[in-house]
């Protein structure tokens, strides 16, 4: 269980993404629009699930963990991972 502590774009501009931070420190960020998390508010509690880990990376690159979120107050859900870029890439 977390809450929301900032809503945003990926490159903090219309149509480049969405993008979301928690008060336990994750976030999630993707390259599509998520009409779910622009619907979240601040303070909004989150029950954040961790689906699925990326496979075969670098020592210390652990990116592209995909989490699915449920916002509690509006009882939507989402999935996107915690970078732009998965394990190994840019």
């Amino acid at each position: 269980m977390t809450s929301i502590t900032d809503i945003g774009y990926r490159l903090d501009t219309p149509d480049s993404g969405s993008a979301i931070v928690y008060t336990n420190g994750g976030g999630q960020v993707s390259y599509d629009t998520i009409p779910e998390i622009h619907r979240s508010r601040i303070g909004d509690k989150v029950k954040l699930c961790l689906v699925s880990l990326p496979e075969d990376c670098p020592p210390g690159d652990d990116r592209g963990k995909i989490y699915r979120a449920t916002n509690l107050r509006t009882g939507e859900t989402w999935e996107a991972a915690d970078s732009q870029h998965s394990c190994g890439s840019a």
